[in-house]
């Protein structure tokens, strides 16, 4: 049986901000300037995407 739209959305997000805070986690055991940079241009992102893609996969199921 295949999952609602809603819930593959959400499955989705979940994996964006879990990836996103796995890099700030591992930036953040790093001491290396490059290691500051590697947060802000890609778990930043990851995260603030996860958390547009619940949003709007709320916003979206309300209209429906």
């Amino acid at each position: 049986m295949e999952a609602p739209v809603i819930e593959t959305k959400i499955n989705w997000a979940s994996k964006l901000i879990g990836a996103g805070l796995l890099v700030q986690l591992l930036a953040l055991l790093a001491v290396h300037p490059l290691a500051f940079v590697l947060f802000l241009a890609v778990g930043c992102p990851l995260v603030a995407a996860g958390i547009v893609l619940y949003l709007l996969s709320l916003v979206s199921s309300s209209q429906a």
